[in-house]
């Protein structure tokens, strides 16, 4: 099986545009490739999510924006499993990223390492702290360099990936998800509303 793992790092608390993202691509359980890029957000920045990631404006003056970022995880992710931890964050931020630029929402199919280690390495027990990246990293022996560098970050969630699977040869076709886009759709149907409500002929977009 072919993953896609990634983690972004968000500019402030909306929490709809990236200001950093890696990436790795995992085939068979071994990584092929991986690549990291701070991210021109075109957005402002929280003092709160400068605290954690320690990114600031003036870092990402001249990085690539998130349409040029996009396009590159749009191509590399065909036929691949979206990997991340706590992964409905990560793929919403992504999802509200491309809804605010009136970009195609994509099909995205998904495992979360935080599900994946709850229901098969803790017996689906309520064990939130020790889900957290740094403590689930230290708990199996991955190594994390750097929480919140996102680049770090994946490589964690990967080690997790890879870890659990050397432990438990599980099905991985079993944990996959489907991605849903409730809110996002209708942030999308209420952004059409704003654009097109001064004509009333307009049709409003399909809800899915």
């Amino acid at each position: 099986m072919k993953f896609i793992v990634l983690d972004v790092e968000t500019p402030n608390s909306k929490n709809d545009s990236i200001c950093s993202i890696g990436v790795q691509l995992i085939d068979d359980y071994k990584l092929i490739d991986e690549w990291y890029t701070l991210v021109d957000p075109e957005d402002i920045f929280e003092n709160f999510n400068i605290s954690i990631h320690h990114i600031t404006p003036d870092m990402v003056v001249g990085a690539p924006k998130f349409e040029e970022v996009w396009e590159k995880i749009k191509e590399q992710s065909v036929n691949r499993i979206f990997v991340a931890h706590n992964a409905e964050f990560d793929l919403t931020v992504l999802a509200k990223a491309l809804t605010k630029r009136d970009l195609p929402l994509p099909t995205l199919q998904y495992i979360c390492t935080v599900n994946l280690a709850k229901k098969i390495h803790f017996n689906g027990t309520n064990v939130k702290g020790d889900l957290v990246l740094s403590n689930l990293s230290k708990h199996l022996g991955v190594e994390l360099e750097q929480h919140h560098n996102a680049l770090f970050d994946t490589r964690a969630c990967s080690g997790i990936l890879l870890r659990l699977n050397e432990m438990y040869e599980f099905n991985p076709n079993d944990y996959v998800r489907t991605f849903k886009y409730p809110k996002v759709k209708q942030q999308r149907y209420n952004h059409w509303l704003q654009k097109n409500k001064a004509n009333a002929d307009c049709e409003p977009p399909q809800k899915q």
